[in-house]
């Protein structure tokens, strides 16, 4: 009963202590011990989740960068904004904001997710949403039609992009060449200060036509230049370039 005894209050300390470790690999026996519960997907709308060393937002404690559909094993859910994970991506334990975590491996792909919104253009059928990656007649899930909408995924393959449709509530492969790039928002993110929207593309306090901070959001008219993209701004109402390293 002693031993017993010892083995459950070992347990329990081990527990409790784990989300008080420094970010480090989990070992393998902690990873297989995960419940489904305990499994979740990162869902966010631009940009990255940061996986943090500490349960505060700082730009000094980012120890990698999540992205939507990459999956966490949540290891402590007692704070009410940041819970600590273990990332097999990065073989890490840390922080994340739990905000932007959905619970299942599979939910990013149930639930609607967010990204690159396209519009399906065919000039005559229709497109097909396809369980696969290629071109059959057995993989066919769905039928899009033009003026339909997607959520781009991945596109990783150079001719089936991996989208998300609200119409079907499904995922699947559509050929990428019936598809015209719709809106495309960026969110700004600066340490300090704020982002300049411009009236040319340079580095000048005379160009600048409004200021833009983090949480402001733009959407994205032209991305030709590899500095400054051309972006209009809702809290503005005017359009102008912006340093596209500042959007996520």
């Amino acid at each position: 009963m002693k031993r017993k005894g010892f083995a459950i209050l070992a347990a329990a300390l081990t527990a409790f202590m784990l989300p008080m470790l420094p970010p480090e690999a989990v070992p393998a026996t902690v990873q297989a011990e995960a419940a489904e519960n305990d499994i979740c997907t990162v869902r966010v709308n631009t940009g990255y989740l940061a996986l943090r060393s500490a349960r505060t937002y700082d730009d000094k404690n980012e120890i990698g960068e999540l992205y939507t559909g990459d999956i966490v094993q949540v290891l402590n859910r007692n704070d009410s904004t940041y819970w600590y994970v273990y990332s097999p991506k990065y073989s890490l334990a840390g922080y994340v904001n739990k905000n932007y975590l959905v619970n299942g491996s599979q939910a990013a792909l149930t639930a609607e997710p967010a990204g690159d919104t396209y519009k399906v253009k065919v000039n005559t059928g229709y497109l097909a949403l396809r369980s696969s990656n290629s071109y059959d007649v057995s993989n066919e899930i769905g039928e899009l039609y033009t003026g339909d909408t997607v959520t781009l995924l991945n596109k990783d393959d150079p001719n089936y992009w991996y989208v998300y449709s609200p119409k079907f509530n499904k995922s699947g492969y559509v050929n990428k060449n019936y598809l015209n790039e719709a809106v495309i928002t960026r969110t700004v993110r600066v340490s300090s200060g704020y982002l300049a929207l411009r009236t040319s593309k340079s580095y000048d306090y005379r160009n600048e036509i409004g200021q833009l901070y983090t949480g402001d959001t733009v959407t994205v008219q032209n991305t030709s230049d590899s500095i400054y993209w051309y972006v209009y701004s809702p809290k503005l109402n005017k359009s102008g370039y912006v340093n596209k390293n500042y959007l996520y």
